[in-house]
């Protein structure tokens, strides 16, 4: 895996954990998946789960671990379309970014 390779993966899979973890999605697509995977909020709106998948999926880290070795399988069996799909990931990943960086003194 060449360093632009890598970085496009990693930037995919960063801002796909984000969708899984923290979106709701076009439709709320997300937000029912995580729902069908036992992901609930308590009165406080902390996110809790008692089903191993919607443990995952409320964890940033553990979730990251799972579309990690997805992206790194993808990318080994077929680099090409995995590359199709991760680059606009990585390019939403990085207007992200920036867009936090820039808006973080906001407000």
């Amino acid at each position: 895996m060449d360093p632009i390779d890598f970085i496009v993966v990693a930037l995919a899979t960063w801002r796909l954990t984000s969708l899984l973890v923290w979106e709701a999605g076009p439709w709320d697509v997300l937000f029912r998946l995580r729902h069908f995977f036992g992901v609930r909020y308590d009165e406080q709106s902390a996110r809790y789960s008692n089903h191993v998948v919607g443990k995952a999926l409320i964890c940033p880290w553990c979730a990251s671990v799972w579309v990690g070795l997805a992206s790194a399988t993808l990318y080994l069996t077929f680099p090409a379309s995995t590359m199709m799909v991760c680059l606009p990931l990585a390019l939403s990943a990085v207007v992200v970014l920036l867009e936090k960086a820039v808006s973080h003194g906001e407000g």
